[in-house]
């Protein structure tokens, strides 16, 4: 295989991972996806679990997609904002980034690149409504949007009462942050 774009959500509790051919026309949206999953850390106990989990992961799709990879993941937010995260949640965040861009580095041997979401969400025609105007979360109207445009067909497993599983918002990131850094 060609070169191709690891596109990364990274979470501590569910990570979004995509990997897409930029090779196939990127006007053709979709087409180019070979994966889109995710990696979801309930089962472990600790931080450093997590970390053995996410670098086994990449070792398991470098063997499926031999060849030279973009590694994009989405820049770790920056600041605090108002009935957001706090700060031992967004030290653990930007700790974990870190640690998951170092193993991406080391496996794929390539330096990550970084994309702001906004960014991201821009390069791919996305455009975001603040969440008391929409009505519902960013991520959620990233979902939505790629339901309908790129990511259309793509059936995505289903809770008991229908809904798409919530991981489907972390792979549908991962999505976005990969088709981005190909558009960049």
């Amino acid at each position: 295989m060609g070169n191709l774009v690891l596109g990364l959500d990274v979470s501590t509790s569910t990570t979004g991972v995509c990997i897409l051919d930029p090779s196939i026309l990127p006007d053709n949206k979709g087409s180019h996806l070979l994966y889109l999953d995710r990696v979801e850390f309930k089962k472990c106990k600790t931080f450093w679990e997590k970390t053995d989990l996410i670098a086994a992961e990449f070792i398991i799709l470098l063997q499926k997609y031999p060849g030279q990879f973009t590694v994009a993941l989405e820049e770790p937010l920056m600041g605090f904002r108002a009935g957001m995260s706090s700060a031992a949640t967004i030290t653990t965040l930007m700790r974990f980034n870190g640690i998951v861009s170092y193993i991406a580095r080391d496996i794929f041997k390539v330096d990550p690149v970084y994309i702001a979401s906004s960014r991201a969400r821009k390069l791919c025609g996305i455009k975001m409504q603040r969440t008391s105007v929409a009505g519902i979360s960013g991520k959620e109207q990233v979902f939505q949007y790629m339901q309908v445009n790129d990511l259309s067909h793509v059936r995505w497993p289903t809770k008991k009462n229908g809904d798409p599983v919530d991981w489907s918002r972390d792979a549908t990131d991962s999505y976005v942050i990969a088709r981005a850094a190909c558009l960049a």
